[in-house]
């Protein structure tokens, strides 16, 4: 086996794990030990690191980049419909899991770097909406599901990398605004999600 190939065989391994804790379900398992039936929120969490690595490694290991494009948009397309259609609720917990990482393999991957901008902040844009409606909270709670993904593939594939960090640290100034300001309670509630996008958006330009 070729390095190369032991690289693909690793990233392939890391996703089957991350898939497997991320949908194993061990706390109605009744002939377990009830310590064991309580780790679900821990192993979605390694889940989430595992995804996070493979979505960056298999980007970088595997050389056909249209492929991993296909397949990470495929993922975006699941992580919404989960998000935003009636499924069982362990899928709805799974959402974030799969639009956070498929945007960063997604990011790294496509060629059609215009288009994917421009949808992109479609995505900030239409999350910042969300966050900041109150007719509707289930928007509100699915707002940072669309700030995140859209930042991290905006921040990826726009080439103007001194806009990104403007933008970003733009974002963090005002999430910090937002929560030290004692005059209105939306941007209090809103500022936390805020700063998060920015920080997530100036931690992928600064290694880009």
């Amino acid at each position: 086996m070729t390095q190369q190939n032991r690289k693909q065989f690793i990233s392939i391994v890391l996703l089957v794990l991350g898939i497997l804790f991320l949908y194993l379900e061990l706390k109605n398992n009744v002939s377990l030990p009830k310590v064991l039936t309580k780790i679900d929120v821990f192993l979605r969490g390694i889940s989430f690191v595992l995804l996070s690595i493979t979505a960056i490694y298999a980007s970088l290991v595997f050389n056909n980049k249209q492929r991993i494009a296909i397949i990470s948009l495929i993922g975006i397309g699941i992580g919404l419909c989960f998000l935003f259609f009636p499924v069982p609720t362990i899928l709805k917990a799974s959402a974030f899991h799969l639009l956070f990482s498929s945007s960063i393999a997604f990011g790294m991957t496509t060629t059609a770097s215009r288009i994917v901008t421009v949808v992109s902040s479609i995505f900030v844009c239409l999350g910042a909406v969300f966050l900041f409606q109150t007719a509707i909270p289930s928007l509100s709670s699915s707002a940072l599901y669309l700030l995140l993904p859209g930042i991290i593939v905006f921040t990826i594939v726009n080439t103007q990398k001194v806009i990104c960090e403007r933008i970003s640290i733009g974002l963090i100034v005002l999430g910090l605004l937002f929560l030290c300001q004692p005059f209105f309670i939306l941007f209090y509630q809103t500022g936390f999600q805020i700063l998060l996008t920015g920080l997530t958006g100036f931690i992928v330009v600064a290694h880009r």
